[in-house]
């Protein structure tokens, strides 16, 4: 039997019930790498069939991107191979290229009519943005001279144009890797693009994924846990304490104690809902929520309520135990850290139900 306190504006309101045969916690995290761009398709159907969506593309998507990188071409592009990348057409999707790259052994599938070479003017620093017909963002991938002169060779072109970047995105620079992170503005909580850029962000990443496995063996027993979780730390969705991990989803919001797990909760919201981030990571960075405060679900309680916001309490397997009068409740929670279609680092919360024996 599951039992929920939902919590609307501070007001705690009615109780569901429910069954499941659940009986432990734990972390589930699917391995972070490229998936099949064809997958995209499904984000830019929107009630068109295949064929329409992709005609859509085809023949809209240059109007969509001012100087993409079809712009100025001035031939049939052919396959180009330098020490770090290669780019050629897309074997899966006509019309689409590829990028290569060579080091990090990741590949980025993309419409060139709805692609464009962004410049950070703050930095300097230049990003090959990938978008949907529809101008919504599905890829990012950080553009260093190597890669822009094989791009110019590529196209056959003196230079590549470029736009100022998006002013809807925002990067962020990870302290401990100095990985940089693109969000877009007003969906943080909905992803974010980890942007590595060279063999020494990946051993840093590495190292990272390395204090995962040792601060916390009870809850990080793989390699490739430990490495999910930096990335999604990265990414901006984890944050590390003195006695657990806390992870911020699209959906809620988890804590886990490597030491009492009766100490861990769950708090979901609605995914819709896309400002909790913002004023989650607002309560750390302001100073009202810091230190050991941030393990104590009373405190992120108290916060939610203060400033009028709806979510639900998920109780403990202990205050269960005693609102169902049973002895062998348990509950499961499942954290999935996973890119989307897109490649972005996405945390969602799943909370099953619970079943008294």
């Amino acid at each position: 039997m599951n039992i929920q306190i939902n919590n609307s504006q501070g007001i705690y309101g009615k109780m569901e019930l429910s069954k499941k045969n659940n009986n432990h916690s734990q972390i589930m995290l699917n391995e972070i790498g490229g998936s099949s761009n064809s997958s995209n398709f499904a984000k830019v159907q929107k009630g068109l069939s295949t064929y329409d969506a992709y005609s859509l593309m085809k023949n809209l998507g240059s109007k969509f991107s001012v100087n993409n990188l079809t712009k100025d071409s001035r031939k049939a592009a052919q396959k180009v191979d330098t020490e770090r990348y290669s780019i050629d057409g897309s074997d899966e999707i006509e019309g689409y290229w590829q990028i290569y790259d060579k080091m990090l052994n990741k590949s980025l599938v993309f419409n060139p009519n709805t692609t464009t070479v962004q410049t950070n003017c703050n930095t300097d620093k230049n990003y090959i943005v990938s978008k949907d017909s529809f101008g919504e963002l599905m890829d990012v991938m950080p553009a260093d001279s190597e890669l822009i002169g094989a791009l110019e060779q590529f196209l056959d072109v003196d230079s590549i144009p470029t736009v100022s970047l998006n002013e809807n995105y925002t990067v962020d620079i990870n302290e401990f890797t100095g990985i940089e992170c693109l969000k877009v503005k007003g969906n943080e909580g909905g992803g974010s693009w980890v942007l590595i850029s060279n063999e020494q962000q990946m051993e840093q990443l590495q190292e990272l994924a390395d204090v995962y496995k040792e601060k916390y063996p009870s809850l990080v027993k793989s390699d490739g846990v430990a490495m999910g979780l930096a990335e999604a730390e990265v990414a901006g969705l984890v944050v590390r304490t003195e006695n657990g991990i806390m992870v911020i989803a699209c959906n809620g919001l988890s804590y886990m104690d490597n030491a009492e797990p009766s100490k861990s909760w769950n708090i979901r919201y609605s995914i819709n809902d896309t400002n909790m981030y913002t004023e989650i990571i607002n309560a750390m960075a302001d100073g009202y929520i810091t230190g050991s405060d941030i393990e104590e679900v009373s405190k992120w309680e108290k916060y939610f309520k203060e400033k009028g916001l709806d979510f639900e309490r998920i109780l403990s397997d202990e205050e269960l135990e005693v609102l169902a009068g049973r002895q062998e409740s348990k509950s499961k929670v499942n954290i999935m850290i996973k890119p989307d279609d897109a490649k972005a680092v996405v945390a969602t919360l799943n909370i099953n139900t619970v079943e008294n024996e």
